[in-house]
């Protein structure tokens, strides 16, 4: 509905794109099921990542983090993950900036940070 319901970001130190996407979906999902959210929509600029969490036959590196993505999706009617141009997910872009400044393993945003209000 174009509201923010929460943002979040994580420090992971060093890893790959692939692997940092998974996460941000992962942490994602739990901190929406704790909300209580029963229509969910994440938005992801990195089409692999979309498309292996849809393959069920995936043989990932990180297949671990995908079953668990794919385990939540699955007990959720109304929740998907759908991919978006990196172009028009700047507010994403910007809390993951926000991470690597702050460096804490997870910190959640209740309201818009200033940073993202723009968007």
């Amino acid at each position: 509905m174009g509201k923010w319901i929460l943002g979040y970001n994580r420090f992971l130190g060093k890893s790959s794109v692939f692997v940092a996407k998974l996460w941000g979906i992962l942490d994602g999902l739990f901190l929406l099921r704790k909300k209580g959210h029963d229509r969910v929509l994440v938005l992801s600029n990195k089409l692999e990542v979309v498309k292996v969490i849809y393959d069920r036959n995936s043989v990932e590196p990180s297949i671990s983090l995908v079953k668990r993505i794919q385990h939540i999706l699955s007990q959720e009617e109304r929740w998907f993950v759908r991919h978006i141009l990196r172009e028009n997910n700047q507010a994403t872009d910007t809390l993951v900036k926000m991470a690597f400044a702050n460096e804490k393993e997870l910190r959640l945003y209740e309201t818009s940070p200033i940073e993202i209000q723009k968007f």
